[in-house]
């Protein structure tokens, strides 16, 4: 589609042009799966609770592999628990030794501190990349969302002009200029007071023809179609003479057109929201003081990708979409960029899920951590983590969409079940090859006598 834009007299505000997207980051793979669930479903949530679980279906086996590599160390450290904590008393004052000799404790006792932090890390990996690509998506979704209103705006617009295979042919003229010929498409019919031309010499970077239309407005036309002197337009020009004395017919029809179009834009975002339970905007976080409709700075740097124009090229959001565009199109929206996006619930829940999350994991691997250090150190910074951690996502949830502390709550919810369930099946496993173990040790014959025959005797 072309560029829009409005011309009263020689004054003209361009419109965001149509068919943008966002520049790919690296895994735009992810990306699309993400739109295709979301799409699919219809319900943004949804496929976002469909996506989390597609992923944990992926880092499922390392986290079983993960814990059964845990459990076989702690079997192994709780059978070196007595010599450890003789090494702890011998090195108290001696950390450096204690170390030493743990080392070599573990050494031969086959125990391998580092066996369960290949599937971590992979885990950690797999939520870095999916942070980056809902973070991707949230920008392409917002971005989108803008599009879908000026799309609304544009044909609103439209509608008051006929195009150029809808015209008669003296409907169709021409005007020589410095820059080239101009064909000019004006109708004769009374609700069609808008008009377009554009520069049939203007040629694309590959030399073809590119029709860039500038739409006019046929004023008198306007203002006679609206009631004239009685009409809506005269009401309004009459309002702001009250405050702007130069206040003329060709502002309120300006201004009017503009308000047509930006109602279909509002109209079109409270049709498709992109809301999700109480959040009314997925894609900023659920928090007060932000809102569904945001400020044109805020919504600038959201957007922190470049966009992709029609014939290829690059720019920056600020370059594609000044303040001026942005505040045509989001005029009837005053109350979405009032209203609280959300009330701090998907992070207060994310975090408290992620510290019992840790917490179960903590209780998990107690045993392990007890004697990796002489002064018990290890114990306390595993502790450190449930601190740390849960800070951390949540600068993260306070900064970034409510998609991603969806996400997390999501993924915290799953992690601990499927913490429960692998230490119940994993530990019954285990249990019975301990009691196995304690049988055979207690069952065990001296070499070359036979077991008594418990009957005969």
């Amino acid at each position: 589609m072309q560029t829009l834009s409005i011309l009263l007299a020689d004054v003209s505000f361009p419109l965001l042009q149509e068919g943008f997207t966002i520049a790919g980051g690296w895994f735009q793979w992810l990306t699309e799966l993400i739109r295709a669930l979301i799409e699919g479903v219809g319900i943004t949530g949804v496929g976002i609770i469909l996506f989390t679980l597609i992923l944990k279906a992926i880092t499922l086996p390392f986290d079983v592999y993960q814990r059964v590599t845990m459990r076989k160390q702690t079997l192994i450290m709780r059978r070196m628990a007595p010599e450890l904590e003789k090494l702890q008393k011998q090195y108290a004052n001696d950390r450096n030794t204690y170390s030493a000799k743990m080392m070599e404790l573990y050494k031969k006792n086959g125990y391998n501190m580092f066996g369960a932090c290949l599937p971590m890390i992979i885990s950690l990996v797999i939520l870095i990349i999916a942070f980056q690509s809902l973070n991707e998506f949230s920008q392409y979704a917002n971005l989108a969302m803008y599009e879908r209103m000026t799309a609304s705006y544009n044909a609103a617009v439209r509608q008051y002009s006929v195009s150029e295979e809808e015209a008669a042919a003296d409907e169709i003229t021409t005007e020589e200029r410095a820059e080239g010929t101009f064909i000019i498409v004006k109708s004769a019919q009374a609700d069609k007071f808008v008009y377009f031309e554009y520069n049939a010499d203007e040629k694309d970077a590959n030399g073809e023809q590119t029709k860039r239309y500038s739409y006019k407005i046929d004023v008198d036309k306007m203002y006679a179609y609206f009631g004239g002197d009685s009409g809506e337009i005269a009401a309004l020009v009459e309002e702001e003479r009250q405050n702007d004395a130069s206040y003329t017919k060709e502002d309120g029809c300006y201004a009017y057109l503009n308000r047509i179009g930006a109602k279909a834009a509002a109209q079109s975002y409270r049709d498709d929201p992109p809301s999700f339970l109480w959040i009314k905007n997925i894609w900023y976080p659920d928090v007060s003081y932000a809102h569904p409709i945001q400020e044109y700075q805020e919504f600038v740097n959201s957007i922190r990708a470049e966009l992709i124009l029609q014939d290829g090229t690059r720019a920056p959001l600020s370059e594609v979409i000044d303040e001026a565009l942005y505040e045509n199109i989001t005029s009837q929206l005053d109350s979405e960029k009032e209203e609280p996006n959300g009330y701090f619930v998907l992070i207060i829940l994310s975090i408290g899920l992620i510290v019992l999350s840790q917490f179960v994991a903590m209780r998990s691997s107690k045993e392990s951590s007890q004697f990796q250090t002489v002064d018990g150190s290890g114990a306390k910074q595993q502790k450190m983590m449930m601190v740390i951690m849960p800070i951390i996502y949540a600068i993260f949830a306070f900064m970034y969409s409510a998609a991603f502390s969806l996400y997390m709550l999501m993924s915290s919810v799953i992690s601990i079940l499927v913490t429960l369930g692998s230490n119940f099946v994993i530990g019954r496993i285990f249990r019975k090859k301990e009691e196995e173990e304690i049988r055979q040790r207690h069952t065990r014959t001296v070499p070359g006598r036979k077991p008594t025959d418990r009957k005969k005797k």
